[in-house]
């Protein structure tokens, strides 16, 4: 397998191939080599797959039937965890058999190109693992996002109000569902449906989505 670098893939030394996930961070205070090497090689990976999806001599995918596949990947859970050599491989595999998404002649649904600085993000905020509830426990990232949704209220030529982030389509309508029904009901907040004067309706096309 080619890396950015033009080599193989560093393979971990045995010292740490052949420990477990509670020899490193944050079990083992004085693992921070061990750890720091397991995560470079783990990265190593990444950035190979990410090679390889942008190459066009590469192909989307190798497929296989899902009776194929069951052969070709090891899936069992075990009742004893694996060292990280082990798990080092199965990234490799994992990422082998996927479709490449953020290829030049993937054209399906939904997927687009990979992103390197939003792939840097992701990184990031996996790295920090922390939850957007509120400024104590996210600092940093509140503020972005309250300067991001500022920002794109304007872009519709909002000066006020507040706003959401929502994972996508389906739970963006949702959003606009429950809104729409506390604006109408806000009473429903605190005394639930039975504060509700009959049955609310939705009225939709013949083309909306039925997910």
């Amino acid at each position: 397998m080619a890396s950015l670098s033009g080599q193989g893939t560093p393979k971990l030394t045995s010292a740490v191939g052949n420990l477990y996930y509670d020899s490193i961070l944050p079990y083992r205070e004085d693992a921070n080599a061990q750890t720091r090497e397991f995560l470079a090689r783990v990265v190593d990976v990444l950035l190979d797959y990410v090679q390889k999806v942008n190459d066009r001599n590469e192909k989307i995918l190798d497929f296989k039937m899902p009776e194929e596949m069951q052969k070709a990947l090891d899936l069992h859970l075990p009742d004893e965890p694996l060292p990280l050599k082990q798990l080092l491989e199965d990234c490799k595999i994992a990422l082998k058999n996927q479709v490449k998404t953020g290829h030049p002649h993937f054209f399906n649904q939904l997927s687009c190109g990979l992103d390197i600085i939003s792939l840097a993000g992701e990184w990031l905020t996996a790295a920090a693992n922390t939850n957007m509830f509120t400024y104590e426990i996210a600092p940093v990232f509140i503020l972005m996002e309250n300067v991001v949704l500022e920002k794109m209220r304007s872009m519709i030529g909002w000066k006020s109000g507040d706003s959401i982030l929502a994972p996508g389509g389906s739970v963006s309508n949702l959003y606009a569902f429950l809104a729409a029904r506390h604006h109408k009901f806000p009473q429903y907040k605190e005394k639930g449906l039975s504060s509700i004067p009959g049955q609310l309706v939705m009225f939709t096309s013949d083309q909306v989505n039925s997910y």
